[in-house]
């Protein structure tokens, strides 16, 4: 074991967590790379620990927080893994606060996984999610083979199918503000861009002509992507990395996302939700009926042009 591995865990804020299965896993897995010399990527064993480190120093409640989740997970790896995606994530934007480029980060459950406002006071809200496929382990008995579906748009285990699913059933990007799904491609199997690029949008095509059979175009149909489903009018984009590397991250803009608009029509709902109350309590307010038709009508403009 090397010795600034013993040395973090040493200094780790909470030592409780190093006797749990899934640090005991990552830690052996960790040195087993390291004895053999197998390539270690930024999801390991020793970032775990200085992330969860540096969390603590900046906010120690959200420390205690995802310590917390982690205990009551011990016996879900694949739940493991997607509270080690949000640390990532939140780790990242640590550095982005010490260094002044935004002014904080926040958990709350109910809107959210973190909640970032830059210095402006403005607020994006990023929902994370870790994508693994479920293969099983194949051995000299019996050989199993793989077939992964990520990439495609109808079947459930695919990008698309597990992003949609998760908005209709948690209700998330409901609220019209600035919303992000992260998204962890956490397995070399469906690493890079063409699993989540070909799921998201139609598909990778090739169009050749019949008649001279040569290549006119090639390249991601989005004529038909995620971004045509009403569930994500108001997300506005969704980033996406690999393995762990959230720092080499890309995003994919979604061109229906208007947030002038967007907000707008949040106001609307909010002032309607409000006047229904005020007219509860008052029946015979004219002025409380005047703003409902308005909020209305103002609905109904906005979404026609």
């Amino acid at each position: 074991m090397p010795n600034f591995i013993q040395d973090t865990e040493k200094t780790f804020w909470n030592p409780n967590l190093l006797s749990t299965k899934y640090f005991k896993k990552y830690r052996k897995k960790y040195c087993h790379r390291k004895d053999t010399g197998f390539p270690i990527g930024p999801r390991n064993y020793s970032n775990l620990l200085i992330y969860l480190n540096e969390i603590s120093k900046y906010n120690e409640q959200h420390a205690k927080s995802f310590a917390k989740r982690i205990k009551s997970e011990s016996m879900d790896w694949r739940n493991f893994e997607a509270i080690f995606c949000e640390i990532i994530i939140y780790r990242y934007y640590i550095r982005l606060v010490y260094e002044g480029l935004i002014k904080s980060i926040d958990l709350n459950v109910r809107e959210c996984d973190l909640i970032i406002e830059r210095l402006n006071g403005e607020k994006y809200y990023l929902e994370a999610f870790c994508i693994m496929p479920k293969n099983q382990i194949s051995t000299p008995e019996k050989p199993v083979v793989k077939k992964n579906t990520t990439h495609k748009q109808l079947e459930m285990a695919s990008v698309r199918q597990k992003l949609l699913g998760k908005i209709q059933k948690q209700q998330q990007f409901t609220k019209a503000r600035e919303n992000y799904a992260v998204i962890e491609l956490n397995d070399v199997s469906i690493a890079g861009d063409f699993s989540i690029l070909s799921s998201l949008s139609s598909g990778y095509k090739i169009i050749t002509d019949r008649n001279t059979m040569k290549q006119v175009s090639e390249g991601y149909d989005w004529k038909e992507s995620i971004f045509e489903d009403k569930s994500t009018q108001f997300l506005k984009g969704i980033i996406y990395f690999d393995l762990g590397d959230y720092e080499s991250r890309k995003f994919i803009e979604n061109p229906n996302f208007n947030q002038r608009q967007n907000k707008i029509l949040m106001e609307g709902k909010i002032m309607i939700d409000e006047t229904r109350e005020d007219l509860k309590r008052n029946p015979t307010s004219y002025y409380v009926i005047g703003a409902i038709l308005f909020g209305i009508v103002l609905g109904w403009l906005l979404f026609k042009n």
